[in-house]
């Protein structure tokens, strides 16, 4: 595995998603036609799964506006092409908000995996996804996100 210090943004999103792929195999959570929850409906456009990795990443790169986050998966390339399909902000603070009870399942089942008795995240609002210590990005990190300006650096 690659030192810390030298991980990409590509690194650290499939990172996210393999742990939370994990997660939801160990909570028995299934996804069908990319939806978590049993609802109504075609597939969605975008996958559950992605809502909850964009969600997890939110706040680990310390992104706490919506909109200045949806800014900068606009503007990096390495997540336009992580992540090609795209949904409106509002349609991404709704799903997150739908993904609550799977979140805190996950959250156990990330605990169980980890052999670690708190939570690596909560949800204990509908924006604020992580209560462990989060990585807080400089003004300029090295993956190009910029919380305070919500763009990525060229």
């Amino acid at each position: 595995m690659p030192e810390p210090s030298n991980l990409t943004l590509e690194d650290v999103v499939i990172a996210v998603y393999a742990a939370i792929d994990d997660a939801l195999a160990n909570a028995g959570i299934v996804s069908r036609k990319g939806k978590l929850l049993n609802r109504p409906g075609p597939p969605p456009k975008v996958d559950d799964r992605e809502i909850l990795c964009l969600a997890v990443l939110q706040e680990v790169l310390g992104f706490e506006s919506d909109n200045r986050f949806q800014l900068w998966l606009a503007a990096n390339p390495t997540m336009r092409s992580l992540f090609p399909r795209r949904i409106s902000r509002q349609n991404f603070a709704d799903r997150r908000a739908l993904l609550t009870p799977v979140l805190e399942r996950l959250s156990n089942a990330l605990c169980d995996l980890m052999g670690e008795g708190n939570p690596p995240f909560s949800s204990s609002t509908a924006t604020r996804w992580m209560s462990a210590a989060r990585f807080v990005p400089s003004r300029e990190s090295a993956w190009g996100a910029s919380p305070e300006r919500g763009a990525a650096t060229p």
